[in-house]
This record gives C-alpha cells, structure tokens and sequence, in this order.
C-alpha cells in the first residue's frame, strides 16, 4: 500500500518534483541530474535519497556510476496519473530542464557516434578481444538451426557478420543500423554473396528503440552484442518482441553482467552487461518464454546466449512500466 504522506512530502519539494519528471523521461545518472539541476552532488543526493526513502525511484547501480529511473509510483498508480495531466512546461525552471535534457540525450548520442565513426573498421576485431567469434558463432549456428530460420531481423547489423552467417539459410533477411558507418561496411560484405542471398538481404537505416519494421514481421530477431548500448533495454527488447510473429524467436548475444568500468568509459556501452534473472523477467513480463540460455567463458568476460519464444496470443503485461525511449540513436 502507498504510504501518501511520505509521497506527498517526497513530491513537494520543487527540485524533487523537477527530479521526478526527469526521469519520467529518461533514466539519469546522479551525475547527469546534478549537470541539468545545476547544484552540488551532496544535494541533489540528498533529494534522492528522500525520492528513494518515499519508494518514487529505483537506483541502479553499475560500476562506479548510479542510474535512477521511476518506481512502478511514477509510472503506474494514481500518481502516475496525477503527474501525466500536468502542465508545467510554462514553468522557468521546467523550462531549463529540457533543454538541459536535451543537452545530456546530445552528449551520450555524440559519444557512441564517436566511439563508432572511429572504430568502424576494427569492430570485428575489437569483439575478438572479449571471445573468439568463432566459438560464438558455432553456438549460435546450433543454437537457431535447430529450427528453420524464417523471416530473419538482425538488429543493429554492425559490419554485416550475421548477415554472412544467416542470410543463406533464412527466407528472408533484414540488417538495420543506426550507423552509415556500419551500413557500409554491411554492404561491402552483401557484394560477396551470390546474387541469389544477396538479393533476399535488405538494408536499413534505423534505430532500436523504434524499428522501421512492422508487426509480427518476423520469425526470428537477432540482437548480437549491441543491446548493452541500450539506455533501457526493457524497452528494446519490447520493441523487437513487437516484430515478431506468433510462434517467433528472440535471440540475444550479450555480456553476462560485469564490472568493467572501461567498457562503458572507453567503449561507450551503456550497461555492463545482463542478469539471467533480468532476462527471464524481461521477456516473461512481454509474452517471451525463455527457452535456452548458455554461457561461453572467457577471460574476464562471459558471453550468454539468452533465446525465447514467442506465446500465441501473448500481450505485454500492463504492469511492465516499459515505455519507449529516443535518447540513443545509435545502434552498432
């Protein structure tokens, strides 16, 4: 039961209500909330702590870096409703805010856009350096050969790997990427096959948090190594499970969760890594059974396979406080 006392003297303070409606709109770092709220770390702290104490917020934490995002409050109770009817976009300080926001979705964007323009060329390699792609890959071939492949969408192509493991076998194949980079190194690679694969392959500019697809499209959807660029992977999951048909299978290609720091801050990964127990409620919480996961070990890095099913009839649970999300356009 909510305590509405604690929510109301939570919410009453100006700058917990500027907190609140920020990550209403994108989950925020402690960091990124003291660069849009303009004061020091010890009180912005302090208010999250009290936003936190009053159960209005979930921390995060990664590393070194503490994530905040809404509480099931914010997103589905009568307080959520209370806050959705709102106007307070004539507010100085509300104002500021979104423009500051706006500032911080830009930086993360520039970042990964970056990170990507650089390092287009040596992408497959730089994957060699966490497991060898030959020992993934071979699993991954066992794993969704084990049925036909269909209709096949692989999200955030990269270099086009999986369109020259996958395209051969499946009925037809659909690559997006965010990155023009990566598009054309994909290409480059499409020029190779036979006219016959390459002629089922299509190419598209497009981002994760809305693909330009449409519903139940799809027999299999493929993310490999790219939903920890993700700011909330709930939603990019959700997004994909949409494309998919009754029946259709969801693979995902990721880091178990980790500790190393320099993948977010020189790789620009927006999460280390993935909890079995949080791909399990993920998927459940959209219709998605979890049907097989694996785990391939090495050195610091674990890579997990994480594949589920599609139920028949199955609706998103209302319950699952996903929304979707424009602040990372890149997909790799």
């Amino acid at each position: 039961m909510m305590n509405l006392l604690n929510i109301m003297r939570a919410l009453a303070d100006p700058t917990r209500l500027r907190i609140a409606f920020l990550v209403l709109r994108l989950e925020l770092s402690v960091g990124e909330l003291v660069q849009i709220l303009d004061q020091s770390q010890p009180r912005v702290s302090r208010h999250i702590r009290i936003l936190d104490e009053a159960g209005l917020l979930e921390r995060r934490k990664e590393g070194s870096w503490v994530f905040l995002r809404p509480a099931a409050i914010l997103t589905d109770s009568p307080v959520a409703s209370l806050l959705a009817e709102a106007d307070v976009s004539q507010g100085k300080a509300f104002q500021r805010d979104v423009l500051r926001l706006d500032e911080v979705r830009s930086a993360r964007t520039d970042m990964a856009a970056a990170y990507f323009a650089a390092h287009a060329d040596e992408w497959d390699s730089l994957r060699s350096l966490h497991i060898a792609d030959s020992e993934v890959e071979a699993r991954l071939a066992h794993i969704l050969l084990s049925a036909p492949l269909g209709r096949f969408l692989d999200v955030g192509t990269g270099t086009g790997r999986i369109v020259e493991l996958f395209a051969g076998t499946s009925e037809r194949f659909v690559a997006v990427d965010n990155s023009p980079e990566m598009l054309r190194l994909a290409r480059a690679k499409i020029a190779n096959l036979s006219p016959e694969i390459a002629n089922k392959v299509d190419i598209k500019l497009g981002d994760f948090n809305m693909l330009p697809v449409g519903d139940a499209e799809f027999d299999t959807v493929i993310f490999h190594q790219v939903l920890h660029y993700a700011q909330h992977p709930e939603a990019v999951i959700a997004e994909a499970i949409r494309t998919l048909a009754p029946g259709g299978r969801l693979v995902i290609v990721d880091f178990a969760a980790h500790n190393l720091e320099e993948l977010r801050t020189v790789h620009a990964h927006a999460r280390l890594g993935f909890t079995d127990d949080f791909m399990k409620k993920t998927f459940a919480s959209q219709g998605l059974q979890l049907v097989h996961q694996t785990a391939l070990e090495a050195g610091e890095l674990v890579v997990k396979v994480w594949m589920g099913q599609k139920l028949s009839g199955a609706q998103p649970s209302p319950k699952s406080g996903l929304r979707p999300e424009n602040n990372l356009r890149i997909v790799a």
